[in-house]
């Protein structure tokens, strides 16, 4: 009678200890101060799915990560223009696909040592001497890029969104051939064609 007795205590005892333990458990919220190096966004993307898979609980604070570039430097406005103009007249207004290849050798440009000697800045890469021609173009500081590609040039240079290995440095058109420079060829994109560098 005892036992049965102590059994029938035991059952009666079982949901206050779930109770105890629940109020136990730690305050898992959202801080209310971000990590600085993430950013909001407005609607979700690819790249939800993708940190998904690492674990990471993007999804549910509506944040990403900000590229590696735009952690060390803070990316303007203007120089995201700038990084349009130059992507814009060199891949000869013509796609998307065009447009982002230029501004990812940008991007790469800007975080290789080779260039520079450390991480340098949109406005040093787009203007260093004997690179981009465009920009003795008539009228360059004053054109206006699409829109489409000033978010193309935010897509890869904050967010850091790239179309192309990060060891693609160098590009020229078509017409002058795989054996430029005796650099090796890496693909024809947009009617330019992108080769390997050394990022040391």
């Amino acid at each position: 009678m005892k036992r049965l007795l102590a059994v029938w205590l035991c059952i009666l005892m079982l949901p206050i200890s779930f109770a105890a333990a629940e109020a136990e458990e730690p305050d898992r919220t959202e801080p209310d101060v971000p990590d600085p190096n993430w950013v909001l966004w407005e609607e979700p993307d690819d790249t939800v799915e993708a940190f998904a898979q690492e674990r990471v609980s993007v999804t549910f604070y509506g944040m990403r990560p900000l590229s590696h570039y735009a952690q060390v430097f803070t990316v303007t406005d203007e120089d995201l223009i700038l990084a349009a103009r130059v992507a814009y007249l060199e891949a000869g207004g013509t796609n998307e696909r065009a447009y982002r290849a230029v501004l990812c050798v940008l991007y790469n440009r800007c975080v290789a040592p080779r260039f520079g000697g450390e991480v340098t800045d949109i406005p040093a890469e787009a203007y260093r001497k004997g690179q981009f021609s465009v920009i003795h173009h008539k009228g360059f500081k004053k054109l206006e890029p699409p829109e489409a590609v000033i978010e193309a040039a935010r897509d890869i240079f904050v967010y850091g969104n790239l179309d192309l290995p990060e060891n693609i440095l160098f590009f020229c058109a078509a017409r002058l051939g795989k054996g430029w420079g005796g650099r090796r060829f890496y693909k024809n994109i947009g009617g330019n064609l992108f080769f390997y560098g050394s990022v040391d």
